[in-house]
């Protein structure tokens, strides 16, 4: 049975919404287990509550179908936001990331693992506890996102790198181009580079650099990007350094929430075909912007998928990320990820 290991703590809405979440996904996937890291009775107090209450449709499925495919990892012990990447290293091996990284190694049937925790100490424990590819030195960090057009692109990296060298933005288009393949079904994605403009001669040195190996890239490099072109469709992956794409993931959600906000003040003093107009345009940028409902982010590069959550990560952002990794792991992303590394 495939499974996937899931850490309960070190998310801001706590464990319970986690918990739900990680129970929706087994009612969604019934081929599928879990491997929950997490206090043990608290986790089974709270499935015996989620699946015997109210939020829950108890007729869809048992108590028994659903225990039979949780495994637990019993600890309390996890790292906080506040706690440097490095604390993986102290001591930590009994944490919820310490355990959950050992069994996703040792257990061949664990496909990927979810977090909502520290992202450095994901990052440097994927690094040195589980492994990287082939050829790379470090994972990167991608962001699926829905551009203005209803097709997604792939941001990468979008935080966990942020000095890079212009090999480095090579290595990430081929790890975004491996991903926009498996999770998007795309033959050839279109490959961009973030820079201040679309012409070949605009960029700091590091763009520059970047903008010429990345022309002899066995990829369908389509050149620069500008600011404004991600949201519109303009490419299929955007490669950036961590700092700046993680600007661009944070202002993307930015304007996505106070476009959201406009609309919601405007509906006060509508008419009431106007509010049904603004609960329309609502939906839809809810759609388009709640990053909780659009999965995670997943490390490219690590010998299994990772995907780290929202650190505000509801009940849905579980099932979400869950049927991420589920499309990466149908569609073979071991395989196009394997030869995802830059070579000289």
């Amino acid at each position: 049975m495939k499974k996937i290991v899931i850490d309960l703590l070190g998310g801001d809405n706590g464990l319970e919404a986690l918990l739900q979440g990680a129970v929706d996904t087994l009612v969604r996937n019934p081929e599928i287990g879990v491997v929950l890291a997490g206090p043990e009775q608290e986790i089974l107090q709270g499935v015996r509550n989620y699946v015997s209450g109210s939020a829950s449709d108890s007729s869809s499925f048992s108590m028994d179908d659903i225990m039979s495919r949780i495994e637990i990892l019993d600890t309390d012990d996890y790292i906080r936001n506040d706690e440097p990447a490095t604390s993986i290293f102290t001591g930590r091996e009994n944490s919820t990331l310490g355990l959950s990284l050992a069994r996703l190694k040792d257990d061949a049937d664990c496909i990927g693992f979810l977090s909502a925790g520290n992202t450095g100490a994901i990052l440097v424990g994927s690094t040195f506890r589980l492994g990287l590819a082939k050829g790379l030195k470090t994972p990167a960090l991608s962001s699926s996102l829905l551009a203005n057009n209803g097709k997604h692109f792939c941001l990468v990296d979008c935080g966990a790198n942020v000095n890079c060298t212009a090999k480095d933005l090579a290595t990430f288009a081929l790890l975004g181009n491996a991903f926009a393949k498996a999770m998007y079904h795309i033959e050839e994605p279109r490959i961009a580079l973030l820079s201040v403009g679309r012409e070949e001669g605009k960029g700091n040195p590091l763009i520059l650099e970047a903008y010429q190996l990345m022309k002899e890239l066995p990829v369908h490099f389509i050149g620069n990007a500008e600011g404004y072109d991600p949201i519109n469709g303009y490419a299929d992956v955007i490669v950036a350094d961590g700092y700046a794409g993680n600007l661009l993931l944070k202002n993307i959600e930015a304007v996505g929430k106070t476009a959201m906000k406009v609309i919601e003040n405007k509906k006060i003093t509508a008419s009431p075909s106007g509010k049904q107009l603004c609960d329309e345009l609502l939906a839809e940028l809810y759609l388009m912007f709640d990053m909780n409902t659009q999965g995670g982010a997943t490390f490219l590069g690590t010998k299994k998928p990772i995907i780290k959550m929202h650190g505000c990560a509801v009940q849905e952002t579980v099932a979400a990320c869950a049927d991420q990794l589920l499309t990466l792991h149908d569609a073979g992303f071991d395989r196009y990820i394997a030869d995802a590394h830059y070579n000289e």
